[in-house]
């Protein structure tokens, strides 16, 4: 279907949802209506309906996206709650969700007129930037109200626990968001922009989180300073509120519960604190670095060992709810027709004019290129070791069909039917579906009789782009000037002693190979770059070389188990004995999706140095303290441990929920 003015209504009605796209939407409801009225009055028929479209598919797709954020928001209500028992105080909650709607609005803000004037925004960017706003919210208000609140413990007064909480983890989370906003910055230089236009947003996102985390929040703590350190019974009361009850302090200012806002209040006999886990986990770690070194080294292995058997796959499955009848219907079709109907390859041929590409030469000149053609792509796979054998029957064009050239007539026996296909106007049918609308570019279906996204569909793929023929070409400037060095010309190739023209081989599959292929050849120098960036901000901000080498050590670990463990579930298939669909391997060719590990990798980076910082930083400041380098560790680890856990637990909450989308 295409639109009045020839715009395919597909890419109209699904992100722009122009006038004529109503009665697009009833008719694919009819048909929808229709399917599931069959089902109920014919239970037991044997014909089975399913309605299948482009649209439906990529709604489809858009609404799995829209399934997975409203599962992640339903999982950050438990992580919430999480949250607040870990602050002591739920009214501190509206400071984290004030925090995340500032940073997804403004993001948004930012985001939607690069959209529309500077890059093309994939649909996938929303959620991603919204679930690193949120998770980055809740990670630096996390680590900020902490320390807040353990200084107001400590009997200080709000605005020197607010001095206290900047001074310390402010300057974590400025090094923290810099450093992850650099490693999103970096896949910049990836040649897919569903990546790039990802990447954009993320980055937006993580310095929003940053800016929001140090202005708005300190903001609110000095403007209604009672209300939100009135933590009796968890905040749970209406203590603070016009309703509350309030008593004078000693020192003459009005007071929550005897919380001094001005001045600090002195606990007498403080009791000692208590031996926590993390000090004997961090003691026993250093009595016995050497066996705990070789113990992480040794957990390493089986998952270094299965990420060397990564595999990955370009299909649109992966992007596909798995129970939804699209995508059954999808893969049936696929299965009963091939993806010539699905996920089809075309050849596109611009001819030089109309006049001729209305010629009986032209169109004999390019079927027998395209005869040519076929033999070329054998001789090529078979060179490559593929048992693959491409006829000129996989091509059908105005010009070729069944492998023969129509310019000579279409023949059944020895009948000649290709008067009578003139005659009663099938062949300009055939030829308006194909061709644009001034008759000087034409289509060609190329059939591909294995999956394209196996090997060697992708090797068939890559033989048949590099068998186009390359005479030597005629350049024609597009401004109708001769000009060698300009940008604008066209190649135009011949065959036969005629002009063809253009020709670009193109389709889905090829945009997935090549999207993979460029972005997966380029990571190993994002990776390296994200190295450097780790190493430069965190050098120059702890001012030693050994942090950031340590931390890019730690987090090279990190990956390695991560990526290794998704090999294992989702392509080695260790958990599918579970019978649990969210950790059965993907697909029939179980392999990962390639944008999995790609847009992971800095959210991994960010997410492990976000929690390395906050951790070296306490570190520091025991040191600088007076206490030991072996003692500041087991202090520092002694304070963050239980924070670190917790921030660990509402990210894996906050994510954790697409396990059942």
């Amino acid at each position: 279907l295409v639109s009045c003015y020839g715009h395919a209504v597909y890419a109209e009605c699904l992100y722009k949802n122009d006038w004529f796209c109503e009665p697009v939407g009833e008719l694919l409801e009819s048909w929808e209506g229709y399917r599931q009225e069959r089902i109920r009055d014919l239970p037991d028929s044997p014909v089975d309906l399913t309605c299948f479209s482009e649209l439906g598919l990529r709604e489809e797709i858009l609404m799995g996206i829209e399934w997975s954020m409203a599962l992640s928001t339903v999982a950050t209500f438990f992580a919430f709650i999480v949250l607040a028992i870990m602050l002591r105080n739920f009214r501190q909650l509206h400071l984290v969700l004030l925090n995340i709607g500032a940073v997804g609005g403004t993001t948004l803000l930012i985001m939607y007129p690069v959209a529309c004037y500077v890059m093309d925004v994939c649909v996938g960017a929303p959620p991603l930037f919204i679930g690193v706003g949120l998770a980055m919210s809740i990670d630096y208000s996390l680590f900020l109200l902490t320390r807040f609140n353990e200084e107001r413990l400590d009997g200080r007064s709000i605005t020197q626990s607010l001095e206290i909480a900047l001074a310390t983890q402010g300057h974590t989370i400025v090094v923290s968001g810099a450093t992850l906003a650099l490693c999103f910055t970096s896949m910049l230089v990836l040649p897919t922009s569903t990546i790039t236009s990802m990447a954009a947003g993320a980055a937006t996102a993580v310095l929003q989180s940053v800016l929001v985390s140090l202005s708005l929040t300190p903001a609110l703590l000095l403007t209604m300073p009672r209300f939100f350190t009135a933590d009796r019974m968890l905040g749970l009361t209406l203590d603070g509120t016009p309703f509350g009850t309030y008593r004078r302090a000693s020192s003459g200012t009005v007071a929550q519960f005897g919380a001094t806002i001005d001045r600090p209040t002195i606990i007498e006999n403080p009791q000692p604190k208590k031996e926590s886990i993390w000090a004997h986990v961090g003691r026993c770690s250093q009595r016995g670095a050497p066996v705990m070194f070789l113990f992480l080294a040794l957990v390493m292995v089986p998952f270094a060992m299965a990420l060397t058997r990564f595999s990955y796959v370009e299909d649109l499955t992966p992007l596909m709810q798995t129970t939804h009848p699209a995508t059954k219907a999808f893969i049936s079709i696929s299965n009963i027709y091939g993806q010539d109907l699905t996920t089809p390859v075309q050849l596109l041929i611009m001819a030089p004019s109309q006049k001729a590409m209305a010629s009986r030469e032209w169109s004999l000149a390019t079927c027998h290129m395209l005869q040519d053609l076929a033999t070329k792509v054998t001789d090529r796979m078979h060179e490559e070791g593929h048992d693959y054998t491409m006829t000129t029957a996989d091509f059908n064009g105005l010009m070729i069909f069944r492998g023969g050239c129509l310019a000579d007539g279409l023949k059944f026996g020895v009948i000649d039917v290709m008067p009578a296909v003139h005659m009663y106007g099938m062949y300009d049918m055939v030829a308006d579906l194909l061709s644009n609308r001034n008759q000087t570019a034409t289509q060609v279906y190329v059939h591909c009789q294995v999956d394209l996204f196996s090997e060697v569909g992708e090797a068939w793929m890559r033989a048949v782009r590099a068998s186009l023929p390359r005479p030597e070409v005629i350049r024609q400037p597009l401004g109708g000037h001769q000009d060698a060095d300009s940008a604008n010309y066209v190649p135009y190739g011949r065959w036969d002693d005629v002009e063809i023209g253009a020709l670009h081989l193109y389709g889905m599959p090829l945009e997935q190979m090549d999207g993979a292929q460029y972005t997966l050849r380029r990571m190993p120098y994002v990776g390296l770059a994200i190295a450097a960036i780790v190493c430069i901000i965190l050098g120059g901000s702890f001012g030693t070389a050994l942090i950031p080498v340590r931390a890019v050590i730690c987090i090279a670990w990190m990956l390695v188990v991560t990526f290794g463990a998704s090999v294992m579930v989702y392509q080695l298939g260790y958990l599918e004995g579970l019978g649990l669909q969210a950790l059965a391997p993907s697909g029939e060719r179980q392999a990962l999706f390639w944008l999995s590990p790609t847009i992971t990798l800095a959210i991994l980076v960010g997410l492990g140095l976000d929690y390395d910082v906050f951790f070296m930083e306490s570190v520091v400041e025991h040191f600088d303290a007076g206490y030991s380098s072996r003692e500041a560790v087991v202090e520092a680890l002694r304070h963050t441990g239980t924070i670190i856990c917790v921030a660990g637990v509402i990210m894996f909450l906050a994510f954790g929920a697409l396990l059942a989308s």
